[in-house]
């Protein structure tokens, strides 16, 4: 058995600032790798099967996407039971499903002895998508073009409170919002994103709402958005902060505790 750890994401910051002709658009974000992660498991076996711990379509999982463009490829063919124990959750604006197609392709490129720069930047965005090219890297960094042009490795390291509702946010519906406002203006406190949420999903208005009455107002803005939702965390909480925030809502949303990271390992060391 192969295992592996597949980590989450959050954007410290992201902003939209073209659309390209291609009908991508261009975006200027920090990508930061933060601790939490799933674990995905490669079995050899005479026929490929996914399971998970978690009750999802499995049918167009970008692992067995990545899985497919891979064989495809490099003309390889393998069957593998393939388990995904998740702990980041989906459609949360973390990364998780882009993560669990890097490391799956970290897999292949292992088990068939093939470089992992014969995984070219653009092939990789252009299939699977450039987040999955960005975690290949396995940096924390600023980036440019749709996300996957690094301009500068950096980690802020901080330490940071999520809190995810049991929202699943279509980043193709957001990236489509006629609410999205597209500026040149770089502006390294905000996600662009976050007015498009509110006005898209009443559902997160409304969790958003029930936010802004329970928490003190120093909390409350302090908060920010990932990706394109519905997590939201705070970097640097403090001890009251992470103790109310625990109280109020452990309960019904799911409350995580991460650190920040500057790179991370694949390999899971036998754990």
């Amino acid at each position: 058995m192969y295992r592996f750890k597949s980590f989450a994401k959050i954007n410290s910051y992201l902003n939209v600032i073209s659309k390209l002709e291609s009908g991508y658009h261009s975006l200027n974000t920090h990508f930061q790798i933060i601790d939490l992660h799933d674990k995905i498991s490669f079995n050899t076996s005479s026929k490929t099967v996914l399971t998970s711990n978690k009750n999802f379509d499995l049918k167009d999982n970008l692992i067995l996407k990545a899985k497919n463009w891979f064989e495809k490829k490099f003309d390889l063919r393998n069957n593998f039971e393939i388990h995904l124990e998740k702990e980041i959750p989906i459609g949360a604006g973390l990364g998780g499903g882009s993560s669990n197609a890097a490391t799956t392709l970290y897999f292949l490129c292992k088990f068939h002895n093939i470089d992992l720069k014969k995984l070219t930047r653009d092939q990789v965005c252009n299939e699977l998508g450039a987040d999955v090219f960005i975690f290949l890297t396995r940096q924390s960094a600023f980036a440019e073009g749709r996300g996957e042009i690094i301009t500068e490795i950096h980690s802020f390291d901080s330490d940071y409170l999520l809190l995810s509702p049991d929202i699943n946010i279509s980043t193709k519906k957001m990236f489509e919002s006629k609410f999205l406002e597209v500026s040149n203006k770089i502006d390294k406190t905000k996600n662009c994103f976050f007015d498009v949420l509110l006005k898209e999903s009443l559902e997160f208005s409304n969790f958003y709402s029930e936010l802004k009455k329970k928490l003190p107002i120093n909390t409350f803005n302090k908060l920010k958005l990932s990706g394109t939702g519905s997590t939201l965390f705070i970097e640097n909480p403090d001890e009251n902060e992470k103790a109310l925030i625990f109280e109020l809502f452990g309960q019904n949303f799911r409350v995580f505790l991460a650190k920040g990271l500057e790179y991370y390992d694949f390999e899971l060391n036998g754990v």
